[in-house]
């Protein structure tokens, strides 16, 4: 379904981590290299810091903007673990290097041994790209949001949860509205998960996506902000920079406990992830 005035990209891809093309070309179009992946050597990140210690789960994490945050956290040292309802099929995409274990955020009785002996945990889960009913956004991007932290908490967690939403939850726009329309409140659901993710007493970051583009990262300059921008084109950023943002975003103290918005800013990438970070305020 194509809507008059909103790009296909746009309107259909910004709420959607799932990628429903073709897996075996998404690292070629999103700007990283194949699958299979590979852990980086002796734990060490590309920030110099040892991770080996450090077992990462990503919700989400067998295609899309999850699959380019597993890559770069294999990349920097991190033990990935990646929750998948198909897990042969996912294993096969993923490699040896990430630990896929079965799993639903649907059904809370498929989470337990997802949640075990974790660090931290990221979740970019969401209904596919396309239409959608509001049952089966319910059923996922909010109720899978509280799902994954019941189990969490169950199981002793203690790290940080790290939240992929979108822009425009908070700021009414012509193109919120025409999402909300295909894709079930999509945008009401997700600020109702940002809100419980906020009062649920776990140390978290919530970051809020631009509209998503399938193009290399690490070109454009990045903006990190809390102010809260509309869900509009003029918005964007490549998904290989929404990935990079939260795997820096683990590194940092200042972005604990904080909600911030993240799109392209002007010109070529300058400023360090501390500068762009260090602006950030923990939500009242």
């Amino acid at each position: 379904m194509q809507l008059a005035g909103v790009p296909k990209w746009g309107i259909h891809s910004i709420c959607a981590p799932a990628h429903d093309g073709n897996p075996s070309q998404l690292p070629r179009r999103l700007g990283v290299s194949r699958p299979q992946l590979k852990r980086g050597p002796l734990g060490r990140g590309a920030d110099g810091v040892m991770h080996e210690n450090e077992r990462v789960l990503v919700v989400g994490g067998t295609r899309g903007t999850g699959l380019l945050i597993a890559t770069l956290l294999l990349r920097d040292g991190y033990r990935v673990r990646a929750l998948a309802r198909n897990p042969a099929q996912a294993a096969r995409r993923l490699g040896s290097a990430v630990d896929v274990v079965p799993g639903d955020v649907t059904r809370p009785d498929t989470l337990v041994s997802a949640v075990k002996d974790l660090t931290h945990l990221i979740f970019t889960a969401g209904v596919a790209v396309g239409p959608a009913r509001e049952k089966l956004i319910v059923a996922t991007e909010y109720q899978g949001v509280l799902n994954i932290l019941a189990a969490a908490r169950q199981a002793g967690f203690r790290g940080r949860f790290l939240y992929m939403t979108s822009i425009g939850v908070t700021h009414p726009s012509i193109s919120a509205t025409l999402l909300n329309l295909v894709k079930g409140n999509t945008l009401r659901w997700r600020r109702r998960a940002e809100d419980e993710i906020r009062t649920s007493g776990t140390d978290y970051t919530i970051i809020r996506a631009g509209f998503l583009l399938n193009r290399p990262g690490g070109k454009r300059a990045i903006e990190v902000a809390q102010d809260a921008h509309p869900l509009a084109p003029k918005y964007k950023i490549a998904r290989a920079d929404v990935a990079e943002t939260f795997v820096q975003a683990l590194k940092y103290h200042s972005t604990a406990r904080t909600t911030f918005e993240v799109v392209w800013g002007k010109g070529p990438r300058q400023e360090q992830w501390d500068l762009l970070f260090g602006r950030l305020h923990p939500d009242a």
